[in-house]
């Protein structure tokens, strides 16, 4: 048998001691803090936006709150939650979205959502997902995030200015 070369040349014991430790230096809010400084590095970013679409209605709420307004994808991966933050980049300053309520991913021209165990939920064309599975949102599409009278949206395609 020959000599193995590359990555899996590393014996095992070494292998595994590496792996742990990218393990836990790409914990949740180390990843989050990383993506979010990379906004240029897809093309997809600043393609997409979210058009609120919710009726406005505040009499679920104890206080009336700013009606939320659109929100522009600008990052690779973006937090939605209920107050802009280090960690939270996309906020929707309504007391029914949690503090970090979803996540967006800009993959391969898709969008994909995901929960993160939000307490109101996050629901895509009417059906909820389930916490920390990502689900792809179409152009069209509906997402609510909580609040379906405030937090209510819809995935369009931001035009090039050029194809104007």
């Amino acid at each position: 048998m020959g000599a193995v070369s590359g990555a899996c040349a590393t014996p095992w014991a070494t292998r595994r001691a590496v792996v742990r430790r990218r393990a836990r230096v790409g914990r949740w809010r180390g990843v989050v803090r990383a993506s979010l400084g990379v906004l240029a590095a897809n093309e997809d970013c600043g393609r997409f936006t979210l058009r609120n679409c919710g009726d406005g209605s505040q009499s679920h709420l104890d206080a009336p709150v700013p009606a939320p307004g659109d929100l522009e994808i600008v990052a690779v991966k973006s937090v939605i939650g209920r107050v802009q933050s280090e960690a939270v980049n996309l906020a929707i300053g309504v007391p029914t979205v949690s503090g970090a309520h979803a996540m967006i991913d800009l993959v391969n021209g898709k969008v994909m959502v995901t929960d993160l165990t939000s307490t109101n939920g996050t629901f895509i064309d009417g059906e909820e997902l389930l916490p920390g599975v990502p689900t792809q949102l179409m152009v069209g599409g509906e997402v609510i995030f909580g609040d379906e009278f405030l937090a209510r949206y819809e995935l369009v395609e931001t035009l090039d200015e050029e194809s104007e």
